[in-house]
């Protein structure tokens, strides 16, 4: 009898099985618009749509491979519109994790070009557009818990999975089955120039749509499935456009796919999608609904094919058993590839020696390392260990290259203009060493800066540095540019000091600065405009030396024309020096003055972007300044050593006394109207009330103080500006209270930042 019972229950089994229907899900690739695949398995859950298998290709990759690790369709909605999934996709690194004590000091650069002289001199050609280092992370924490499930077989997931990577090494597509979860599905969505290509097994992996963008082909030959329910995204490669770069990469690399079912008990679901570029994902929650929608249309006509029925309470049961498989996230280990052993020792010193670290740890260590500017790459994979139940962290890292040309520079409507170049070189052993030089030529800017950092890792890090640097500021009254004659000029201020200062992290957005420096001031000017090209300037010499401390955090967003972000910076420091001023052939004065000056000063400045309204974003700046400097031998010395007020990049190219003073207040409110994340208008307005003017007095030749708050200035200003991958594009309209021509219009391309001046 037994024997008995057990051969009905096998046959009853068997009857179940052979009766049963196997359904395949097939995702097309298509960059975001690839996330109405979401919408897309939600309307076949909601509807009891049995899903037994699912494949992909690029986003539909991803996507698939969420849904096979256990992923729910309200988990993924939540993801891809959240505001991380926008900086993962486009390499921003958010702001929480940038590690500003490594970032290189503002400067006018708008490209850069790496060379490897390790061996032979070699062009590092940039292979991506977005950096990956922080993609890479995300795919590791998306699939690593599901990959030790399955222990890297796909058809021990949640549902079995495949995606198709584009093999470029043998020129051939490759089908995912079996391996690392995660290196597959990256692999799979590689879209080319965008995104890094990644080696798995020797081979060099990208974007699986070039050979096979629709994988129905794949699910029917792994799966053999009775039904193939295919969502569709991608559109026909168009014809190659002269004029458009995008359309003749795609006609190159992507091969024409098919996107016919390979059976007949199938039906594809082709949502009707507004054009949208490969990594815009802004319009995220939308596409769902459109993939929603055009599913929820095609239900009728898969229950042609579709009997079975699985409730949505069995599918969250046996998800939620899956999911409970997962082993937590933690790490007990890291090993270091791609450099050798003293540099591997550099890279370990990022992170925490502990037996076990979280991945919250893990992953502050991990982007402090990224945002060294002593590392080029890094891949990491985590390997899981089942006898102790933790992962390994696995780094792939690649310096930086040793040589790095940077050039830039300012193009302006207005008399300013001026190119930039900077070479520096970098080696990294159990420290990091980089030496860099640069200059700025141009009529109204020139300087030169020779400088060496040494980073120093461990806990707490640091870093030595030391600069020599040059510049001169060249005001004149002239509308002329470049190789055109000019009058004299009636103001050159020149500075040469030597810097050599400490470093120290202040957690991963601030950083402390102490600095010891002695430099050499040498301005020369006329007292007034009557002048001839025979006259002699006035000439004040300041020798001096100085100390200062400054903490410094900062989240701007860009380095100039912000309008994310916050800035906070105090400054304090002492200088003590001697000034010389000797008249020139138009001064009344005729004898030389000289005079100790020994002062103590603090700035603080503030700016905050923090309130937005759809696309309106509001701004603060305020900028504070305090000292007990005095006065110098003549008006125009004292000016000249006064700190100015210069709440827009421009001011920077103007001399205006009246926004100079040796203490002073200033603040302002900026409105900001998005109409692009990389195209805005603002309007700015900020006041500047000095304590007390700096007057010539009655003689009109020495300095004096004015009446204590008696004199405020304003400043208002409305400009269109256009963020190019180059530099901000700007065209400003702008008033100046008390200035010669109060209203000045200008445009500019390009960065108006300089070297740093000697601080006084």
């Amino acid at each position: 009898m037994k024997k008995i019972a057990v051969i009905v229950l096998l046959l009853f089994v068997w009857t179940v099985n052979a009766s049963s229907q196997k359904v395949a899900v097939v995702l097309s690739g298509g960059g975001s618009k690839g996330t109405a695949h979401i919408g897309v398995l939600r309307a076949l859950e909601e509807n009891q749509i049995p899903i037994d298998y699912i494949a992909g290709t690029s986003i539909g990759a991803i996507i698939g491979g969420l849904y096979a690790s256990g992923w729910t369709t309200d988990e993924m909605e939540a993801l891809v519109t959240s505001p991380r999934f926008l900086q993962w996709a486009s390499g921003t690194i958010d702001d929480q994790y940038v590690y500003y004590f490594k970032q290189p000091d503002p400067e006018a650069s708008w490209a850069s070009f790496r060379f490897t002289t390790d061996s032979v001199w070699k062009f590092d050609m940039p292979t991506n557009i977005v950096s990956s280092g922080q993609m890479d992370f995300v795919f590791m924490e998306l699939f690593s818990q599901a990959n030790a499930v399955c222990k890297g077989n796909f058809d021990s997931l949640f549902v079995p999975f495949r995606c198709v990577g584009a093999n470029i090494t043998d020129s051939r597509a490759d089908v995912f089955r079996s391996g690392n979860l995660t290196q597959s599905v990256r692999a799979s969505m590689t879209y080319p120039f965008y995104f890094k290509p990644i080696t798995i097994d020797g081979k060099m992996y990208m974007d699986g749509g070039m050979f096979n963008n629709f994988p129905a082909d794949v699910a029917l030959n792994d799966f053999n499935p009775d039904i193939i329910i295919g969502s569709k995204v991608a559109s026909e490669n168009s014809e190659p456009n002269p004029d458009d770069i995008v359309s003749q990469l795609e006609n190159i690399f992507m091969t024409g796919t098919s996107y016919s079912l390979p059976c007949n008990s199938s039906v594809i679901i082709e949502p009707i999608l507004p054009a949208t570029n490969v990594i815009d994902f802004s319009s995220a929650k939308e596409f769902i609904a459109l993939g929603y929608d055009a599913a929820i249309k095609q239900i009728p006509r898969i229950r042609e094919f579709v009997t079975d029925s699985v409730s949505v309470d069995s599918m969250k049961r046996k998800r939620e058993a899956f999911v409970s498989k997962k082993p937590p996230l933690v790490f007990d280990k890291v090993y270091v590839a791609g450099v050798n052993k003293t540099q591997q020792h550099y890279v370990m010193n990022y992170f925490e020696k502990k037996d076990t670290v979280g991945i919250e740890r893990t992953r502050t260590d991990y982007f402090r390392l990224l945002t060294d500017h002593a590392i080029r790459t890094i891949y990491p994979m985590a390997v899981y260990n089942d006898s102790s139940s933790t992962f390994a962290l696995n780094l792939d890292v690649k310096k930086e290259s040793n040589l790095i040309l940077s050039f830039g520079g300012l193009v302006s409507s207005n008399p300013v203009n001026e190119a930039f170049a900077e070479i520096s070189y970098k080696t990294l052993q159990r420290t990091a060493a980089t030496v860099k030089a640069n200059t700025y030529m141009g009529r109204f800017y020139s300087s030169g800066l020779v400088g060496l950092r040494l980073d120093f890792p461990g806990r707490p890090q640091y870093a030595l540095f030391g600069q020599v640097v040059y510049n001169q500021w060249d005001y004149f009254k002239t509308s002329t540019r470049f190789f055109e004659d000019r009058n004299p000029s009636y103001l050159v201020m020149n500075d040469y000091h030597w810097d050599c200062g400490l470093i120290l992290p202040a957690r991963n957005r601030g950083k402390i600065t102490l600095v010891g420096s002695a430099m050499i001031i040498d301005d020369e000017y006329f007292q007034n405009n009557y002048f001839t090209r025979t006259d002699i300037p006035d000439k004040t010499h300041f020798k001096a030396w100085s100390v200062y401390a400054a903490w410094e955090r900062n989240t701007l967003n860009k380095k100039q024309y912000a309008n994310k972000g916050t800035l906070l910076r105090f400054t304090a420091g002492y200088i003590s020096g001697k000034e010389r001023t000797k008249p020139g052939t138009t001064s009344p004065l005729v004898s030389e003055y000289a005079a100790p000056h020994n002062w103590l000063y603090a700035n603080f400045i503030y700016e905050n972007y923090f309130k937005k309204w759809g696309h309106f974003k509001l701004g603060w700046y305020n900028d504070i300044y305090f000292s007990n400097k005095d006065i110098f031998g003549n008006y125009t010395a004292t000016m000249l050593f006064a700190n100015a007020f210069q709440p827009l990049p421009e001011m920077s190219t103007l001399f205006m006394p009246q926004f100079r003073a040796h203490q002073y207040a200033g603040a302002g409110l900026k409105t900001i109207f998005l109409f692009r994340d990389n195209f805005d208008w603002r309007a700015e307005a900020y006041l500047c009330q000095p304590y007390r003017d700096i007057t010539s007095g009655a003689s009109n030749i020495y300095a004096d103080y004015g009446p204590v708050l008696s004199s405020r200035y304003f400043i208002a200003s409305s400009s269109l500006v256009f963020h190019s991958p180059f530099g901000p594009v700007v065209l400003a309209l702008s008033y100046y209270d008390k200035y010669a021509d109060p209203l000045v219009l200008s445009f500019y391309f390009g960065y108006a930042l300089f070297n740093p001046k000697a601080v006084h």
